[in-house]
């Protein structure tokens, strides 16, 4: 079985503020900092450290792309079918982090907008049934690829972030696992009482990984929920802290190993990635995760 990851690459420009910036304020910075991102990117190094072979597929620009490919090639990323354009930037995102670790994004699509059905076919061709693949929310052609997945045979993930209304366009019965945040249940389930077990009811046919911030994880696997705490860590930026947790499951999932443990490893993966700055550079190798002796709030 091979894992495709069909996602974004961007470069992330992050700034340390005293706060978040407000309607009508110019507030300045303590420091800047270049890293490598996108929902894509991190996703992809999660699932490498976690000890898995990882394609990803995508765009970049050619004046500013080679960050990010070499990025990926040095995190053991295979980046062959990953396009370089003449004619368009690299996908950016600006990051307003504050003391408390807290970020908020804005996001510019650039290549990660590109996609068109021929590349999709072409990148699809050499996968097959049994495959995986990952999908988020920072590439177009979304509903294009779940269904050429879906027609193959391969077990399609979702981590449909960030939310909007294009994810109510998709055919999510076709999805094989759901991985959402509380706030996208709630709004994807129309606000319901119980968000996870109505997006269950919906689609009978994917299993629902929603993250829960300091209340951990809950994960309804077809037949009954499973919950994994939250550990005890003082974070110092939570982006990327959400891919971790969803490269780390993928992962662990395909290694055999057992849902409680696929869910403790990608727990811890994720609280240790928010005691460092930065998105994949904050994401560890799994020999810390294993090593970790992390305690449960």
């Amino acid at each position: 079985m091979k894992i495709l990851n069909f996602g974004s690459l961007n470069l992330d420009y992050t700034y340390q503020v005293d706060h978040f910036v407000r309607p009508g304020e110019t507030e300045s910075s303590v420091s800047r900092t270049l890293n490598v991102g996108g929902k894509g990117l991190n996703q992809s190094i999660a699932i490498a450290k976690a000890g898995s072979k990882v394609y990803h597929a995508g765009a970049v620009g050619k004046e500013d792309g080679a960050l990010l490919l070499n990025t990926l090639k040095a995190n053991h990323v295979n980046t062959d079918h990953i396009r370089v354009l003449d004619d368009v930037a690299s996908g950016n995102a600006f990051i307003q982090v504050d003391p408390h670790g807290e970020n908020c994004i804005v996001l510019y699509g650039g290549a990660n907008r590109s996609m068109t059905k021929g590349f999709i076919d072409e990148v699809l061709s050499d996968f097959s049934r049994g495959d995986w693949i990952l999908l988020q929310n920072e590439i177009n052609e979304l509903a294009y690829l779940i269904h050429k997945a879906h027609e193959l045979g391969m077990t399609i993930v979702l981590n449909p972030s960030p939310m909007n209304e294009v994810i109510r366009t998709l055919p999510l019965q076709e999805v094989s696992y759901l991985i959402v945040n509380k706030e996208e249940a709630e709004e994807l389930s129309e606000h319901a009482d119980h968000p996870l077990m109505e997006l269950a009811s919906r689609y009978p046919d994917t299993k629902i990984v929603m993250t829960l911030g300091s209340a951990g994880v809950d994960y309804w696997n077809g037949k009954e929920v499973l919950h994994h705490g939250c550990y005890n860590v003082k974070a110092v930026d939570t982006t990327g802290a959400g891919d971790t947790f969803t490269g780390y499951f993928i992962s662990c999932l395909m290694q055999g190993y057992s849902e409680a443990d696929v869910l403790r490893l990608a727990s811890t993966a994720s609280a240790i990635a928010v005691t460092r700055n930065g998105a994949s550079a904050s994401i560890p190798e799994i020999y810390e995760v294993l090593s970790s002796h992390l305690i449960l709030k």
